[in-house]
């Protein structure tokens, strides 16, 4: 049985083409630098690959997010592993608002808030597991997402919080 069902994509604005300039520019003079000749063609052509790359990678991810009745799996297409964690070792789990500090910015990353998956805005879930690890789990949906937890582990017989 499915709970919870969520894709996210990372949001398509203008803003994304200007972190994508940054980082070609990035790009081109580190790779000025490094040549004992630097050329501009080469600068040029090494930017406009790890331009695509990027813009590839940003254009082909999403996050899905899905509570089972035993799990809650994690899917970052085209940027990182499934991570399927089970209901059973979830101890405690709330839906909250957090800040770049927390989450460490957007993607798969370690944060304050432990390991973060997420693609856009500030909301989501905070989960602990019994091994003491936690994560957060961004989501447009974060009440849904965590009522959804909730839902599954009591009809487990686990305590839905």
């Amino acid at each position: 049985m499915r709970y919870f069902h969520e894709e996210q994509r990372f949001a398509r604005s203008w803003s994304w083409l200007l972190v994508l300039l940054v980082v070609v520019a990035l790009v081109a003079v580190a790779t000025a630098g490094l040549s004992p000749r630097p050329t501009p063609a080469a600068a040029i052509a090494a930017a406009a690959l790890v331009f695509a790359v990027v813009f590839v990678v940003l254009f082909v991810a999403r996050l899905e997010t899905e509570v089972t009745a035993d799990d809650l799996v994690i899917r970052f297409h085209g940027l990182w592993p499934t991570r399927r964690v089970k209901l059973a070792d979830v101890v405690e789990h709330v839906a909250r608002d957090y800040s770049i500090f927390d989450s460490g910015g957007w993607g798969v990353h370690w944060g304050l808030a432990g390991l973060t998956y997420n693609v856009s805005g500030n909301r989501g879930v905070q989960v602990r597991l019994r091994d003491g690890k936690r994560l957060l789990v961004g989501s447009q949906r974060a009440v849904e997402l965590n009522a959804a937890i909730a839902e599954a582990r009591a009809a487990r017989g686990g305590v839905g919080r």
